[in-house]
């Protein structure tokens, strides 16, 4: 029986590359903005009313410059996975007027272009009898996304619509205490079907690592 040691080791190299290719591939990542990638709380609190009495999100999109603060943590996973060669999304329920403005906020704090309609897409939520959902899982299938960062109960639920692996960014203790109505529910005021989460219970979660969709914690703690 013959044996060709001097050709086996190259087998193995060729079979080892193989493998290594096909398990090395390019993710599309996509990135909730609002207390993901900024702690956007103070423009919120300084955006003006529309004449409807509704949030002017044109002027927020217009003001971030001046009152939002980049979450550093998150900033350095944007740029770790750029890094390795994968596609950066950001997908936010904003909407969309003066969205340019946002753009040049995020190229010029992250170093790479952000465009909108391009890696930068406006997806507001929508009412329906009452309760209001979210649309970016559209974005997300259109995207091919396969890894969703997000802070929010609505942000998972659209990556598991779009079956996508969902990541929740643990808020920070000021954005808890101005949006605890949707984290986990109201975690303010846990006693009823809609709340039933008090804030010891969302640190058993945090230390858990698993949310109550199943979704991953991204274990970072920062205050703004």
């Amino acid at each position: 029986m013959n044996k060709d040691y001097g050709l086996k080791p190259l087998i193995w190299l060729v079979l080892f590359s193989t493998i290594a290719y096909a398990q090395t591939g390019k993710l599309n990542v996509g990135f909730d903005i609002d207390d993901t990638v900024l702690y956007s709380e103070r423009a919120f609190v300084a955006a003006p009313k529309t004449e409807n009495g509704k949030t002017d999100y044109a002027w927020i999109n217009t003001n971030d410059k001046k009152y939002s603060l980049f979450i550093g943590p998150v900033v350095t996973l944007v740029d770790y996975l750029r890094a390795h060669g994968h596609a950066v999304y950001f997908i936010t329920a904003r909407p969309g007027p003066n969205g340019d403005s946002l753009a040049v906020f995020l190229t010029e704090n992250l170093n790479f272009a952000v465009k909108v309609d391009s890696n930068l897409f406006f997806s507001p939520k929508k009412f329906e009898n009452g309760f209001k959902y979210t649309t970016k899982h559209r974005v997300m299938q259109k995207l091919g996304i396969d890894l969703f960062y997000g802070d929010s109960d609505t942000d998972i639920i659209a990556a598991i619509k779009a079956d996508v692996h969902p990541v929740r960014i643990v808020r920070s203790k000021a954005s808890l205490d101005e949006y605890s109505g949707n984290y986990f529910g109201n975690t303010s005021d846990g006693n009823n079907a809609e709340a039933p989460f008090s804030r010891c219970e969302l640190k058993i979660f945090h230390r858990a690592k698993i949310g109550m969709f199943g979704e991953s914690i991204y274990p970072i703690m920062w205050e703004p």
